[in-house]
């Protein structure tokens, strides 16, 4: 009993205690960690008994600082004169720095510690009146006034139960003592100027002065300037302005607008120490756009930019300085964007084809393959795409559609006008696994240029080049199926614009069909026709609809229920018995599937073999193999 876990992470001396970080973390800043036992605080262990079953009695708050072996503090505590007032009075707590943190100074700041003019010691500084219960403490953004001169300190509590003060991680909180608490910190803090702003720093600091020159262009220095908010401030330093586009340059400096969208972006409401971040946080910067911070073993990272200046606090915030400008989406071009996106394959067929200029001048809404979508494309089209330069125009054309197309407006069973010569639309269909444009299913985030609307897919979009009734028609293995849709009729009534599912049997199951049967049928329109519209379903049914451990079920144009499943040996299956023998072939309206049975109706009593059985009854069975 009484035995708490404590997260070591390998490589380093960093603890987290279960009172810290409320489960184990098997990854802090990509390092492993690992579990050790301890005593919790108050406990200790009585001889070889099992746990920690001694109770430790409290002692004063400079005897306990001494308990838990923060030599550096009590040495430092002693020589400020804190000494009387962390053993006689109170409640106080005290944020005591461990002893790694005060080695880590330089012979400089050592000194600083304690002025020889007559000044307060700085250790007054950690020294807050009354008691601090951080495990209870609810807001997260908090001021305390120290025993420095009235000089106020900022306490902060975050995820995985992180807490900080003026960005010092609490490391081991909650320490009891008579007279108040005791928190080891992994720093040694300073006084806070917090009368002293963000935007003060960023127009004083020659680190930040390009950034500085950006936030007066935009106007928005005067948000920074506010002693009532808070706000993390992720700051390019000049050596990150220099690497970015002279076009670029001179636009954040001249226009107001442009400089305002990309300074948004730099600017998080709220306090976010570069401590808080054990694995991953995702933040809005104050243009609701996402942010992802992540610690790495190399340091904390923001998006695709590196941390290099962390932890500068100020009255109103903190600021981080990072070595690269965030730009937004909105001052990209089309190039950038993708380039951005990871999508240099389908970026550099838009340049073979000569039509990246031409695109990232409209307004438009562009379907890109991703990287790995292009790698699995048939190398001979691929080859195909190079002979014949207008083939691959048409390809990067049918990917476009005129003007922006939000996902939400992406509407089932509905069509989009690509921008090819070939009159083809593309068809939008909507499953429970989400929204496909063709064959490809839509990433969750587009993503929006000046000029273009990005949607990253996950199949390239290959021009269909004939109908469903062509494509049945030059194919001489469904010459009989053909056939029978031309005198029922049935291929006058595909629209050129539908969305249809075509399950078209072969020759070789025709075979298997009792012949005078299939004589009457041919000979009554009606029955026939009925017969025909059996295979037709009036929707799109992609392979990638269908799931694995379950039926899908559309009605038929003729209105009896075609279940579609997935047998054992992993072959799509048409009403159990029906096994599709083709890749879902894509047609300018529909789909087409080649089967190895004709599918009974339930407008005719029972289709009969070739041996005058009866075929079994069209409802559903799950597949036996």
């Amino acid at each position: 009993p009484n035995m708490c876990k404590v997260q070591h992470v390998v490589g380093s001396k960093e603890k987290f205690y279960t009172y810290c970080v409320a489960k184990h973390i098997k990854y802090i800043c990509e390092r492993p960690t690992y579990v050790r036992w301890e005593c919790c605080s108050g406990f200790t262990q009585k001889g070889n008994e099992r746990g920690c079953t001694n109770v430790v009695p409290l002692n004063n708050l400079l005897d306990l600082t001494s308990d838990l072996k923060l030599d550096q503090f009590v040495l430092h505590a002693k020589k400020a004169g804190l000494q009387e007032n962390l053993t006689q009075h109170g409640p106080f707590t005290v944020f005591a720095p461990s002893n790694e943190a005060f080695t880590s100074l330089s012979v400089k700041d050592l000194s600083s510690l304690h002025p020889g003019d007559g000044s307060p010691s700085l250790m007054q500084y950690h020294v807050i009146p009354g008691r601090l219960n951080i495990s209870l403490a609810r807001k997260k953004n908090q001021e305390y006034v120290t025993l420095y001169q009235g000089k106020k300190l900022r306490f902060n509590k975050y995820s995985f139960g992180v807490a900080t003060v003026n960005c010092a991680r609490i490391m081991k909180p909650d320490e009891m003592a008579t007279n108040g608490i005791v928190h080891v910190i992994d720093k040694v803090i300073r006084p806070v100027d917090m009368h002293s702003t963000i935007a003060q720093q960023l127009q004083d600091d020659e680190r930040f002065s390009n950034f500085g020159m950006a936030l007066l262009v935009s106007k928005l220095h005067k948000r920074l300037k506010n002693e009532k908010r808070s706000f993390t401030v992720l700051a390019p330093t000049n050596e990150a302005f220099a690497k970015l586009p002279t076009h670029v340059l001179d636009k954040i400096f001249s226009d107001s607008d442009t400089a305002e969208k990309i300074m948004k972006r730099h600017i998080i409401r709220g306090v976010f120490c570069a401590d808080a971040i054990v694995v991953a946080v995702g933040l809005r910067t104050i243009d609701a756009d996402r942010m992802l911070f992540r610690c790495k073993r190399d340091g904390l990272s923001i998006n695709q930019a590196k941390v290099v200046y962390p932890d500068i606090v100020k009255g109103n915030g903190v600021i981080h300085g990072i070595d690269t400008v965030l730009l937004p989406d909105s001052v990209k071009n089309l190039t950038e964007l993708m380039t951005d996106m990871q999508l240099s394959g389908f970026l550099n067929l838009m340049e073979q084809a000569g039509l990246n200029v031409t695109i990232g001048k409209g307004n438009v809404t562009l379907f890109a393959p991703t990287d790995k979508a292009l790698k699995e494309l048939d190398p001979q089209y691929m080859a195909e795409l190079k002979q014949k330069p207008e083939k691959m125009v048409q390809l990067v054309n049918h990917h476009v559609v005129p003007g922006k197309v939000q996902k939400p407006d992406l509407l089932g069973d509905h069509d989009l006008p690509s921008m090819s010569d070939l009159g083809i639309m593309l068809k939008v269909n909507v499953d429970r696994q989400g929204v496909r444009v063709d064959k490809a299913k839509v990433g969750r985030h587009p993503r929006e240029c000046k000029s273009a609307l990005i949607h990253r897919v996950d199949n390239v979009l290959v021009p269909p080049e004939a109908s469903l009734m062509e494509t049945v028609v030059t194919d001489p293995d469904l010459s009989m199926f053909s056939e029978l849709m031309a005198i029922s009729g049935v291929s006058e009534i595909l629209l050129p614009d539908g969305h249809y599912t075509l399950l078209a049997p072969t020759n070789k199951a025709f075979k298997f069909i009792n012949k005078n049967q299939l004589e009457d049928i041919m000979a009554d329109n009606e029955r026939l026709e009925k017969f025909v519209e059996r295979h037709v379903i009036t929707r799109m049914v992609l392979k990638c609809t269908v799931p694995w451990n379950g039926v899908y079920t559309m009605k038929a144009m003729q209105s009896d229920k075609t279940h579609f499943a997935y047998g054992r040996r992993g072959a799509l299956h048409v009403n159990t018995h029906a096994r599709v023998l083709s890749e879902d072939i894509l047609t300018s309206n529909g789909v087409l599937y080649k089967i190895d049975h004709v599918l009974p109706c339930s407008c005719e009593r029972g289709l009969r073999n070739k041996y005058n059985q009866y075929i079994s009854s069209y409802r559903y069975r799950k597949p036996y193999w």
